[in-house]
Formats: C-alpha cells, structure tokens, sequence
C-alpha cells in the first residue's frame, strides 16, 4: 500500500469517526430546537483541533514506518489517481453547495419559526453547518475515490 493510499485511509477514518460525531450532535440540537451558537463553537474547534492532531500524527507515523520520503513527489499514477479524484470531487461540490443553499433558503421561515429567542442566529448557524457539511461530504467521497482507485490499480 502507498504511503498516499494510507494517508486516504487515515483521512477517511479520521473524517467519518470526527465529523459524524460532530454533525450527528449538532443536527439533533437543531432538531431539537436547542442549538447554542457558543457550544456548537466549542465542538467545531475540538473536533477540528482532534482531527488535526490525530491526522498528522497517524501520517507522520505512517511516513516513518514506511521508511520513504514524506515529501517525495507523486509518480505518474499517483497524479492521475490526484486528478480524477480533484474533478469529482469539486463537482460534486458545486453540486451539493448550491443545493444546500437552496434548501437552506426555503427554510428560512421554519428556521426562524422554530428558534424564536434568535431566528438569525440559528439561521446562520444551519446555514455554516450545511455548507461544512457539504465539504466535509465532498473530502470524504475525494479520499473515498483515492482509496478506490489505488485498489484497482494494486
């Protein structure tokens, strides 16, 4: 296994464990009808702050056991597998942004009807996390594609 193929599965593994935990908690506030903007701060910084370090220190450790070069340049498959992955997911991107906005601004009158103490805010807050989630979605169908196609070519 390369040493970029192991760094999608890190991110993979990393993102999916993080992340759901991070959006099945603020989703279920939201639900709710008890999100605080500050809590959900909170969380946002913890879960990216674990994710950082819990990332760079799996693929530093990876680097090391595979004793190659961190900073080697991709060969020629490794920028084709780079590319298909990048295309796919940025156009999955500009789907799925666009369409939570979309649906972001449909709701506004429910969001604001559910949350009345602070109808922008809680807009505001659903909005950032329904365009987060689109990225996060969007890096993990990325890594997802790296994984696929390093398994097809090994």
């Amino acid at each position: 296994m390369s040493l970029r193929e192991k760094n999608a599965w890190i991110a993979v593994g990393i993102t999916l464990v993080v992340w759901s935990y991070y959006f099945g908690a603020f989703w279920i506030e939201a639900f709710a009808g008890i999100v605080d903007g500050a809590e959900v701060l909170v969380r946002f910084l913890v879960c990216m702050g674990i994710s950082l370090v819990v990332m760079i220190g799996l693929n530093v450790f990876a680097g090391v056991m595979s004793k190659k070069n961190l900073d080697a340049a991709p060969d020629e498959m490794e920028r084709h597998i780079e590319a298909r992955a990048d295309r796919f997911g940025f156009r999955l991107l500009e789907l799925l942004v666009p369409v939570g906005l979309i649906g972001g601004l449909l709701a506004t009158d429910t969001i604001k009807a559910a949350y009345p103490a602070d109808p922008g805010g809680a807009v505001a807050l659903i909005f950032a996390n329904g365009v987060l989630m689109a990225f996060v979605i969007t890096e993990l169908v990325r890594e997802t594609t790296h994984i696929v196609a390093f398994r097809i070519s090994a």
